[in-house]
């Protein structure tokens, strides 16, 4: 019996490192829909003993998160932690680890425990899971990452429901038709069919409705833009010389006559705004080319340090700024007082004569809210400016992107990454890469994109289904509870 029970506990956790690897492994992302219905398995077969359900739920939960945050070690940090790095490193891992999988633990065994009709476990479960996945990246020290919806973010036909919903909706699903395929190994005869049958009807019915989007096409890409990657790492002496790199890749990049060129985050150091030997160079590309520049700045503005990204308009003149609003908790807000960054009040959108840009810096990409937010208010391209540079894996880059590509479908607009080691994309509205630098290289990306007006059901909704979802798996289990009463 304990060599069982010990066989159910490895099963979970060997699922748990699965689903880690799938934000990473393209190959294994599609067998998500089906590969965590051995650990609900587990959950609702033994939902009856709760200490054995709760110890199923962590082993599942607690790989996941350590296996998923084991790319934090690959962080560079020595420049401002000194020898403390590793230490640092080891802790944040352990601490995000032990957090997170927590949290995910607790609605894994809420999702078994909780009295519930079969017919509405998985809609609890999906609930659930789905809610600790927003309740993670909410607040100041939120951290979206762990979101099933991402490891989707290649196989764009299963992804299309993101204009809709979110991508807490396709974590949703995946959820609802691993709970579904588990019920349906738990019984027998025409119960059995039922599950089975609903689960492939849920998955088939995302993916065709995705194939039906991608079908119809969008709109041609008529705007041309161009986006440096200078490849200086900050792990490689401090990252010196990636302005004068960034300038002469921008200068290339100019001769084609792109209508914007983007410098990614910290591409200068200085007060763009007071500073000519910072600002003028950029002032002089603008008006040899007829370009708007798009910079991103570490510097003082406003007598206060912030992490910016300046506009300066085809006649060498700054047309705008946009300061970073959602900072990386201990990093950039508190971790060292010389780092300590002032945030900004306002959503980044610059008025061009080609419409309006609304811009978002680094890790602020990773909160749908904000991209959300800028498209409603009136952007219509959108640009990330960032600097993934301080880690020494491929990994973490991709994982960026990944995010790009769910804001660029939530929001329904062509969006633009510039990264200075990676990766630097071009994304349609459907969530196509149509164009991309490979990391841990240097050069410019050319391309085009089109500025878009639409509104998306997402950007009209946000997040609120999930709460409507929640208050029907509360009424309907409340309504069969009384029934059996």
């Amino acid at each position: 019996m304990k060599h069982k029970r010990r066989l159910e506990f490895i099963l979970c956790a060997a699922c748990g490192i699965f689903c880690a690897l799938c934000f990473d492994v393209a190959a294994l992302a599609p067998f998500l829909w089906a590969a965590l219905a051995p650990v609900f398995f587990a959950l609702l077969k033994n939902r009856k003993e709760r200490r054995r359900t709760i110890l199923c739920a962590c082993a599942f939960a607690f790989a996941l998160a350590f296996v998923y945050y084991a790319q934090m070690l690959l962080l560079d940090i020595s420049a401002r932690a000194g020898q403390a790095t590793g230490i640092l490193l080891a802790a944040a891992w352990l601490g995000l680890g032990a957090a997170h999988g927590a949290v995910f633990a607790a609605a894994l065994s809420a999702g078994a425990l909780l009295k519930c009709p079969g017919g509405l476990r998985a809609l609890l479960f999906a609930v659930l899971g789905t809610g600790a996945e927003w309740l993670l990246g909410a607040g100041v020290l939120g951290l979206p990452f762990l979101r099933l919806g991402l490891t989707q973010w290649r196989l764009l036909p299963l992804t299309q429901s993101a204009p809709l919903f979110g991508v807490l909706f396709i974590s949703f699903l995946i959820v609802f038709v691993n709970v579904l395929l588990a019920q349906a190994a738990l019984e027998t005869g025409k119960g059995r069919l039922r599950y089975l049958a609903a689960a492939v009807l849920v998955f088939l019915a995302n993916l065709a409705g995705g194939m039906l989007v991608l079908g119809s096409g969008t709109e041609e890409p008529d705007t041309g833009i161009a986006a440096v990657q200078m490849n200086v790492p900050f792990w490689q002496n401090g990252g010196e010389g990636r302005f004068e790199k960034a300038l002469a890749l921008a200068e290339e990049a100019a001769g084609e006559r792109p209508a914007l060129i983007i410098l990614p985050e910290n591409s200068a150091y200085g007060s763009f705004a007071e500073e000519t030997e910072v600002s003028g160079p950029v002032a002089k590309l603008a008006r040899g080319s007829g370009v708007y520049v798009l910079t991103g700045v570490y510097g003082i503005h406003g007598y206060q340090l912030r992490n910016s990204v300046f506009l300066t308009a085809p006649d060498g003149e700054i047309a705008d700024v946009y300061h970073k609003q959602r900072l990386v908790p201990f990093f950039e807000n508190g971790y060292e007082r010389k780092f300590s960054f002032a945030d900004g009040k306002e959503r980044g959108i610059f008025e061009t004569a080609y419409g309006a840009v609304g811009v978002m810096i680094c890790f602020e990409s990773l909160f749908p809210d904000i991209a959300s937010q800028t498209a409603a208010g009136g952007a219509e391209l959108l640009v990330v400016a960032t600097n993934d540079s301080w880690f020494k894996s491929d990994v973490p880059l991709a994982r960026h992107l990944a995010q790009s590509v769910l804001r660029a479908q939530e929001t329904g607009r062509w969006l633009v990454q510039a990264g200075n080691t990676g990766m630097t994309a071009i994304v349609s509205p459907t969530g196509e890469l149509t164009a991309a630098l490979e990391a841990d290289t240097d050069g410019v990306l050319a391309g085009s994109v089109a500025f878009r007006q639409e509104k998306t059901g997402y950007l009209a909704g946000g997040d609120w289904w999930l709460a409507a979802a929640a208050v029907a798996a509360a009424l309907g289990a409340a309504v069969a509870y009384k029934k059996r009463i």
